[in-house]
């Protein structure tokens, strides 16, 4: 997280973890990591086998023992309820955002996966942060996080809000969103038109819920080596337009694509730019 910071030339606010249920127990030493650099984790919470190679979409979608239905029956409670009980004793603040992108079709918990539906999923997430009320887990927050509605979300999914499951149950409102380029069914995408839709059905819901864009990133081409930079400076420019919409979390990961804020040395400094602004814009406020 360090070279991380350094890189960006402003410490991050939130570090965005992912964790299987192969993992018995929070990963300690990312969390404490975290905290020490004075960032709030993000611990993403994927009921599922993840298959090592980090291949997406999975070629292991379907896996029967993860369907929203056996979560909510409770055919999972032992593990949950030691997640729940190790992150009440840790008692530092933490984010959980279970089960994302659920109006997507490429993980278990997913729409019409398995037979999944929009109540199943409410009906899960209940049951799980009903676990972590009883086991006392009071700094953990809940972050509900679905995809942007676009060409990538499942087929006959439906809004948004059929998998909402309610703001007293809910602290933050997430939402995943990236320009795929290309590589993506949409071809290149500015950053108004990749979330506008998302963030105008998180705004139906009425709620006064934070808004943060719990993942991003944006592909290379045109191969001009320029478009990433200006669709950096853009997506600041206007997040910072969006009075509702908190932070947002860059996914600085080499993985389907490069979606690495140092993909290129023009993505570097328009990230950095874009940051050192909005610092400025902060500290004038």
């Amino acid at each position: 997280m360090r070279a991380y910071n350094a890189m960006a030339g402003s410490p991050a606010q939130w570090m965005l973890l992912f964790c299987d249920w192969t993992l018995e127990h929070p990963p300690w030493q990312a969390l404490d990591a975290a905290r020490e650099q004075g960032a709030v984790p993000i611990l993403t919470w994927e009921p599922w086998h993840a298959p090592s190679t980090g291949e997406f979409p999975s070629p292991v979608v379907e896996q029967p023992r993860f369907t929203l239905l056996q979560i909510a029956a409770g055919e999972h409670d032992d593990h949950i309820r030691a997640w729940a009980q190790d992150l009440a004793r840790w008692g530092q603040d933490v984010v959980l955002r279970f089960a994302h992108e659920m109006n997507g079709n490429w993980y278990p918990w997913g729409a019409g996966v398995q037979g999944n539906t929009p109540e199943h999923y409410v009906q899960a997430w209940h049951h799980v942060r009903d676990i972590f009320e009883t086991a006392g887990a009071e700094r953990v927050r809940w972050c509900w996080a679905p995809n942007i509605p676009d060409g990538l979300t499942a087929e006959n999914s439906g809004p948004l809000t059929d998998y909402f499951p309610g703001p007293e149950a809910v602290d933050l409102l997430g939402l995943d969103g990236y320009n795929w380029g290309s590589a993506g069914p949409a071809g290149w995408i500015e950053p108004s038109a990749l979330f506008r839709r998302g963030i105008q059905e998180l705004r139906s819901l009425g709620t006064d819920l934070p808004i943060i864009i719990t993942e991003t990133a944006s592909a290379e081409d045109p191969e001009d080596g320029g478009a990433k930079a200006a669709w950096i400076t853009q997506l600041f420019a206007h997040l910072q337009q969006q009075g509702d919409v908190r932070a947002a979390v860059w996914f600085h990961l080499d993985k389907e694509l490069d979606w690495r804020i140092n993909s290129s040395p023009r993505a570097r400094t328009a990230y950095r730019n874009a940051v050192a602004q909005l610092g400025q814009e902060v500290m004038q406020k």
